[in-house]
């Protein structure tokens, strides 16, 4: 067999094996991905991250500073502070850039915020954007403790915010767009409801539909609470939020949920702006809601958790019918394979006793050069003349002596 022919035989046996294995191939990629992402480490978001229980309890009492506080620090160097409009910001030189992209967030997040509490809420704000953890200290007076887990901070009564370029756990650029969104919304429900006293995880829970952040870490941690019968109770998120770890994530995540729950449809959302307009006039939070709804927080939180079983009721077999196609994509993958092998084997059997049938054939026949090469070299037309000659003279004087001859010119005619 030619090189060529064996290069192109065996790129057709390449073009099989791949076409015999690409469906499962193609099948197990596609599992594996959706595993992948179902391992995925949970995102938290900028207010979520675990907290110890004593930088909880600091965060908590240092959510509502005077409203002098501003007047509290010095400009460190290197920073510039200008008003736009009812908006003061603070902010590095070298952010200029980043601040005025954030300048047009601001105020289009802001108005958003309104239209969904349904009231107009005073503008004024003072926002501080610092290089890192450290300087956020800073820019807020060293006498005012901060929580060292977030990357953004409201103090609602004042209408401060402070936000770092700098993430404390990852040292990476926050979405400095998401958090300042979330931190508007804290300070947008504290004026909107005139400094009504809410639970922690409603503001929260607001203030996450409102930022509109990714929920996929959190879908995944109600998920594995709701499974493992670890959602807390409402009434125990009023007292405050918890400090371990597994706890507090839950907790977000339920507050989102659950606020989400309560916005979820048109008339949901008229009766949460009924809700705050309860607050406003001065209700206290579960008479408030159970005027809007119609019906008390608890039942609200049973129909909610009722909600979860649903949801998430199915998801285990879901995944466990994931797992359970992923093992058999990895057996159609073997399956294919060993198949792709056998055939691949069979036809390089055949091939080569085809290889062997005909070398055995060649053997028997004499080659056409061998023909050729063996063959009288061809001789010139003179040669070839006298030697015709010499031919037909030997013959007439051996078998015919009797014919007469005549040379004439040096050549032998025959007299007939």
């Amino acid at each position: 067999m030619l090189p060529d022919d064996r290069k192109r035989r065996s790129a057709t046996l390449r073009s099989a094996w791949l076409h015999a294995v690409r469906a499962p191939l193609l099948a197990a990629a596609l599992l594996s991905i959706a595993a992948m992402f179902a391992l995925l480490p949970r995102a938290v978001s900028a207010q979520a991250h675990p907290v110890p229980a004593a930088e909880a309890e600091a965060a908590a009492n240092t959510l509502a500073p005077t409203r002098n506080l501003h007047q509290n620090y010095e400009l460190p160097a290197g920073y510039v502070a200008q008003a736009d409009g009812p908006v003061r910001w603070t902010y590095p030189t070298a952010a200029d850039d980043e601040v005025r992209a954030l300048r047009n967030t601001q105020a289009d997040t802001w108005r958003r915020i309104e239209g969904e509490l349904g009231t107009v809420i005073d503008p004024a704000l003072d926002i501080r954007v610092a290089r890192n953890p450290e300087e956020m200290r800073a820019l807020v007076g060293v006498s005012t403790p901060l929580p060292g887990y977030a990357d953004g901070i409201a103090f609602p009564e004042s209408g401060l915010v402070l936000l770092t370029l700098t993430d404390p756990d990852t040292f990476l650029r926050p979405d400095l767009h998401t958090v300042l969104a979330h931190e508007l919304s804290h300070v947008a429900l504290y004026r909107s409801v005139k400094g009504a006293s809410v639970p922690r995880w409603f503001s929260e829970g607001v203030a996450v539909q409102q930022s509109e952040e990714s929920g996929f870490g959190r879908f995944r941690t109600l998920w594995e609470g709701s499974v493992r019968g670890n959602v807390l109770g409402f009434d125990r998120l009023a007292r405050g939020f918890p400090a371990r770890r597994d706890e507090v994530d839950i907790a977000y995540a339920q507050s989102a949920d659950f606020v989400g729950h309560m916005m979820s449809g048109k008339e949901e959302r008229g009766q949460f702006r009924a809700l705050l307009e309860g607050l406003r006039q001065g209700s206290e939070f579960s008479a408030a809601v159970e005027s809007a709804y119609h019906v008390p927080l608890s039942y609200m939180e049973r129909e909610w958790r009722a909600s979860l079983s649903q949801r998430f009721g199915r998801w285990p077999m879901l995944v466990m019918g994931l797992t359970s196609l992923w093992a058999l994509g990895a057996v159609l993958v073997i399956i294919g394979y060993i198949r792709a092998r056998a055939r691949h084997r069979a036809t390089l059997e055949r091939w080569e006793a085809e290889e062997r049938t005909v070398i055995a054939s060649s053997a028997l026949t004499v080659p056409v050069t061998t023909l050729v090469d063996s063959a009288p070299s061809r001789q010139p037309a003179g040669a070839v003349q006298s030697s015709l000659e010499d031919f037909f003279d030997s013959r007439h004087a051996k078998n015919e002596p009797g014919v007469p001859t005549i040379v004439h010119d040096g050549q032998s005619h025959t007299l007939h």
